[in-house]
């Protein structure tokens, strides 16, 4: 019984070493076949024409007869409920292409990204909710204007070390102009002003003056409270740091470093109107929000790289 077995077992390997062994060959010779005849390197499949049609003509086109198709060359898909539309797209999901940047900590990514969501859709939106409503609009545009203009030293740095000269010129003429005629900025009095070179609003910081020296991302990674980032963005908010205006007023004046947190933290709070509704948005749309914003941070800063 078991030589039986064991002989079995020996001739279906044999065949079946046979059968890779044939298919093997034929392969090899259709690549070198088509390479010989057209000096190609990679091996394609021979797909052979297809027969003549003989059967009727579609009448997809109406009655124009040079158009008509072959009743063969329609495919006709079953129409599908929305839900199992949406089903069939989520068996798909797991075949989506390797992410665009590198996620080693994705487990210790995750659980900073629930927190985070958390904190923002249960506490940050109800919060500035009220501030919206409390706030007249005015007031929370000064805000945001003032707090741009603050951080003039960084976007005037980081064009520097891009070399981006005229754009250092165009930020530092802003920052006079909105400064001396803007009531210390709380109006954007050159928003209208045509300048020498394009600039875009929000400017340069040092992650993008890494990007634009070649220096790659690194690993992803998730930091509470500031949300997605990478490691050289990591490094590039730290270099931002020390251009921050809260920075100086600590070093010059010795301010406690949680007064000047605080103060800045409401600047940032402030701004949410610009971040609340993006981060919404994906949130909703995706069937795993956490890649879905990791692809979207990751494509939105080349998009600011290569500006």
């Amino acid at each position: 019984m078991n030589g039986s077995i064991v002989g079995r077992t020996l001739h279906m390997a044999v065949c079946m070493s046979l059968a890779v062994l044939l298919v093997w060959a034929l392969a090899t010779d259709s690549a070198r076949a088509e390479g010989t005849g057209s000096g190609a390197v990679t091996a394609r499949p021979v797909v052979a024409p297809p027969p003549p049609h003989k059967g009727p003509l579609s009448s997809i086109y109406g009655q124009d007869a040079d158009k008509a198709l072959p009743a063969t060359g329609i495919t006709v898909v079953e129409k599908k409920p929305v839900d199992m539309q949406i089903a069939d797209e989520l068996d798909d999901y797991d075949s989506e292409p390797v992410a665009s940047i590198a996620d080693p900590l994705e487990p210790w990514n995750r659980f900073w990204f629930g927190f985070n969501d958390i904190f923002f859709m249960y506490i940050a939106k109800p919060a500035y909710t009220a501030w919206e409503t409390i706030t007249p609009h005015e007031i929370r545009e000064g805000l945001s204007n003032f707090w741009h203009n603050l951080l003039f030293p960084m976007r005037f740095v980081n064009n520097l070390l891009q070399f981006r000269f005229l754009e250092a010129g165009v930020e530092f003429a802003r920052f006079i102009g909105n400064t001396a005629g803007g009531f210390g900025g709380f109006i954007d009095v050159t928003r209208d002003k045509k300048p020498v070179v394009p600039v875009h609003p929000e400017g340069e910081d040092f992650g993008q003056t890494l990007g634009r020296w070649g220096i790659p991302h690194g690993c992803y990674l998730v930091w509470p409270f500031i949300g997605p980032s990478s490691v050289r963005e990591t490094f590039g908010w730290a270099g931002d740091y020390f251009l921050y205006p809260g920075f100086a007023v600590g070093y010059a004046w010795n301010a406690p470093w949680y007064a000047i947190s605080g103060i800045e933290v409401g600047f940032f709070f402030n701004d949410l109107d610009s971040v609340l509704p993006t981060y919404t948005a994906l949130r909703d749309a995706a069937v795993d929000p956490y890649i879905m914003m990791r692809e979207a941070y990751v494509r939105y800063r080349a998009i600011q790289v290569a500006r």
